[in-house]
């Protein structure tokens, strides 16, 4: 089963006054100039898969200059289903299915698959530890459900016992007020951590396969480390717990899957600090076609790939090896450049073309 949207309808989101989009099996290529909107239209797909805007922006600032709301909706081609994300200045953003509203917007994930590759997913490779933990959550957010309740739910708790951690400096605070919160954080961290360790396992070694076909004779590995300022006990309350004292003094948690990492090696050296820009964008690059791979074989259906302005980027091999993957393992793929030739002829001439300016899809 492939992820395929037959119609997209985006009004006052980014700068796209007003669109309608039928959409096809297969590749897309949203055409036109740089700044006209192409990666808006994109943009509003991510939204209605992930409920997150696409460029690490405020949500309020994706609604169009002089608007006061702004919406995003899509048809799915198998099912029927209407998901919709509208946005408000002042408001919290709405999810609905089949108009139907959502608890959260954040119950919307899971419902359109998606995989997107843009040049700022270099930071993945280049960026902070953070960036990769994001990477993981917001890919395992997508798979499982209840990854996501726990997430959330570890968060929450986080915060709640950073509170305590800085009146602590202050003044008493009884054990037990720290233990109920080190209690939920046990709980919900120990299964973020195996989520994240299992997933990694499928998808380190999917990776390694197509880093190895784009760069030749180069091995790529990854290791989840768990950057826990104390030894490792049997649980994480109790770690915790033995953190207290030095955590109190420094105001904030040190033991638990928000400090982990993610480390990439290319050939035996991290690709962080020693590799080359190359091999920085080819192991961007296998990580997410390993994701489109890997979220294939766990829910049964080919994500959507949003390839954002990725071409002029990559060398032919690359760009070939892009396009391959993307046909035997994504539902539709949506590409945005400035020409069409830049898929290639042949790509281009199978390819439904999506032309948009000054906003207007024409």
């Amino acid at each position: 089963m492939r992820a395929l949207i037959s119609r997209l309808t985006v009004h006052s989101f980014r700068n796209i006054d007003h669109a309608e989009v039928a959409f096809h099996p297969g590749l897309h290529l949203v055409v036109g100039p740089n700044a006209h909107g192409k990666t808006s239209l994109l943009e509003a797909v991510y939204l209605l898969a992930t409920s997150r805007v696409l460029r690490g922006s405020r949500e309020v600032e994706a609604i169009q200059h002089g608007c006061d709301n702004a919406s995003v909706r899509c048809e799915l081609e198998t099912s029927r289903t209407e998901l919709r994300i509208d946005l408000a200045r002042g408001k919290r953003k709405r999810a609905m299915i089949n108009s139907l509203d959502l608890k959260r917007a954040s119950d919307i994930m899971g419902r359109l698959p998606c995989v997107v590759f843009s040049n700022e997913d270099l930071c993945i490779v280049r960026g902070d530890p953070a960036d990769r933990r994001a990477f993981l959550d917001l890919t395992l957010c997508q798979l499982y459900p209840a990854y996501l309740g726990h997430l959330a739910s570890y968060k929450r708790s986080l915060e709640q016992r950073n509170a305590l951690l800085k009146q602590a400096s202050e003044r008493y605070v009884a054990d037990e007020q720290f233990e109920s919160w080190e209690v939920e954080l046990d709980r919900h961290g120990q299964a973020i951590r195996e989520t994240r360790l299992e997933f990694l396992s499928q998808l380190s070694a999917a990776a390694a396969v197509t880093h190895a076909e784009m760069g030749p004779g180069e091995n790529l590995t990854m290791d989840y480390i768990a950057r826990d300022e104390v030894p490792a006990q049997d649980s994480l309350a109790l770690m915790l717990s033995r953190a207290r004292p030095m955590e109190i003094r420094r105001g904030s948690t040190l033991v638990g899957p928000h400090r982990d990492e993610i480390f990439l090696q290319v050939n035996g050296s991290e690709v962080r600090l020693y590799g080359s820009q190359g091999q920085q964008r080819t192991a961007a690059l296998s990580l997410k076609l390993a994701t489109i791979q890997v979220m294939e074989s766990v829910i049964g259906v080919s994500p959507i790939l949003l390839l954002d302005d990725v071409f002029s980027e990559l060398d032919a091999s690359r760009r070939e090896r892009l396009l391959e993957t993307a046909r035997q393992h994504s539902g539709q793929v949506i590409l945005t450049c400035t020409e069409a030739d830049q898929a290639g002829r042949a790509m281009s001439q199978s390819a439904q073309i999506i032309e948009i300016r000054s906003g207007v899809v024409l």
